[in-house]
C-alpha cells in the first residue's frame, strides 16, 4: 500500500510513454523521469515550445519546514506566484500515490494523501529555476490500534464545539459557541470490525458534583449508518437524516450531518475530527441576542460575508457549518439507544 520514496512527478513535457493521459499521473514504476535539460538542471528555466523566459517561483510549502506533530492525513500544500502547472514533486518518505489538485489559476497544488505515522518526510517542489524543501515528523495518532476492533464495542468519547473544537466555518460562529454550544456530544461504538464501525450519537451532560458525564435520556439518540473502517484507525461517517442537536433548550436541525477522526492506538480519544452539515438556524435567535427572529443569524451572517441557503423545506436559513480539530475523550458512558 505505501511506497518508500515515492515520487509525484507531474510536468507538462513528460514523454507520452511516462504519463498517463487521462489523469497526468507519471508512471509510478520510473524514477528517472524527470524534466532536465542538457546541463543536468532538474527543470528548465525556458518554455521549450515557446521559447518564453520561465520566471515562476515557489512561495510557500506546508506543512512548514521543521513542523512536528503533523496529523499523517494533513494536506501537503505549495503555492507559486504564477502558473506552477509544469512543476516537479518529490515526496521522500512513505505515502499513498496522489495527483495534486490545482486552484487559484494554477498558483496552488494541494496533495490530500496518506502518509505515515511517527515518520520524517522531505517534500521538495521545483520550477523554473526555484525550489523549496521542506521537512517535517508526523505524530503518533494515525498507529493501528491495539485492540480486536471488536473490543471497541461500548467504548463511547465525548466533545464540546465549544471546547473541543474549532468551528471554522463560518468563523464568527465560533465566538457564539463558546457561549452557547457547550453541552457534551457523546459518540459511541455499537459494533466494529475490521471492515465496518457502526457509531451511535447523543447528546450528554456533565454533572460537576461526581466529575462524570452521562447521557441525556430526555432527547433521542440518532443512529449512524455503518461505516467503512477499512482504513482504520480512521472513521468517516454521514447521517442522512436530519440530526436534531439540542442546545440549552434550542433545537437545532443538522442535514446531512458528517463526523470523521482518527482513533488514538489505544482508543482513549479521538483526535483530528472533523464534522460539518447544513444547520438549521431558525430558532438560534437566542445566540445573538433576538429570540424569536428566525433571520437573526442569518442576518448576522450576511454582514460577515455569509450567506444563507434553502433548508429541505425551501425558507432560507440554514447555513453550512464545519467544525474542524476536534479533540474526543473516551469517557465511561455507554450509550443507550432506546432511554
Amino acid at each position: 500500500m505505501v511506497k518508500l520514496g515515492w515520487l509525484l512527478l507531474f510536468a507538462a513535457a513528460c514523454k507520452p510513454d511516462e504519463k498517463d493521459s487521462d489523469t497526468g499521473k507519471i508512471d509510478p514504476g520510473d524514477d528517472t523521469a524527470v524534466d532536465s535539460d542538457d546541463s543536468g538542471d532538474s527543470v528548465d528555466s525556458q518554455d521549450s515550445d515557446t521559447g518564453v523566459p520561465c520566471t515562476t517561483q515557489v512561495l510557500e510549502l506546508t506543512p512548514a519546514d521543521g513542523s512536528t506533530g503533523v496529523y499523517y492525513r494533513d494536506a501537503v500544500t505549495v503555492a507559486f506566484d504564477g502558473d506552477g502547472s509544469t512543476a516537479l514533486f518529490v515526496l521522500n518518505g512513505p505515502s499513498e500515490p496522489y495527483t495534486p489538485v490545482w486552484s487559484e489559476g494554477n498558483l496552488k497544488a494541494t496533495f490530500d494523501m496518506v502518509l505515515a505515522p511517527d515518520t520524517t518526510y522531505t517534500f521538495t517542489a521545483s520550477i523554473c529555476d526555484s525550489s523549496k524543501s521542506v521537512s517535517f515528523t508526523t505524530s503518533h495518532l494515525g498507529a493501528p490500534i491495539a485492540m480486536d476492533p471488536m473490543d471497541l464495542k461500548d467504548i463511547t468519547w465525548k466533545f464540546r464545539l465549544s471546547d473541543d473544537a474549532e468551528i471554522t466555518e463560518p468563523a464568527f460562529l465560533d465566538v457564539l459557541a463558546s457561549q452557547y454550544v457547550t453541552q457534551p456530544l457523546l459518540v459511541g461504538v455499537t459494533y466494529a470490525d475490521e471492515t465496518t464501525i457502526d457509531l451511535l450519537g447523543a447528546l450528554g451532560f456533565y454533572q460537576e458534583t461526581d466529575a462524570t458525564y452521562y447521557q441525556d435520556t430526555t432527547e433521542v439518540p440518532w443512529d449512524f449508518p455503518a461505516a467503512d473502517f477499512s482504513d482504520a484507525p480512521y472513521f468517516s461517517v454521514t447521517a442522512s437524516d436530519i440530526l436534531t442537536l439540542s442546545y440549552n433548550g434550542i433545537a437545532i436541525p443538522i442535514q446531512g450531518f458528517h463526523l470523521e477522526g482518527t482513533i488514538a492506538e489505544d482508543a482513549s480519544y479521538i483526535g483530528e475530527g472533523k464534522a460539518w452539515g447544513l444547520m438549521d438556524t431558525r430558532n438560534a435567535g437566542a445566540w445573538v441576542a433576538q429570540p424569536g427572529v428566525q433571520s437573526a443569524v442569518c442576518d448576522i451572517a450576511a454582514s460577515a460575508g455569509v450567506t444563507c441557503e434553502a433548508c429541505d423545506d425551501g425558507e432560507p436559513y440554514c447555513m453550512f457549518i464545519r467544525a474542524e480539530h476536534i479533540h474526543a475523550d473516551q469517557v465511561p458512558v455507554v450509550i443507550d439507544p432506546n432511554p
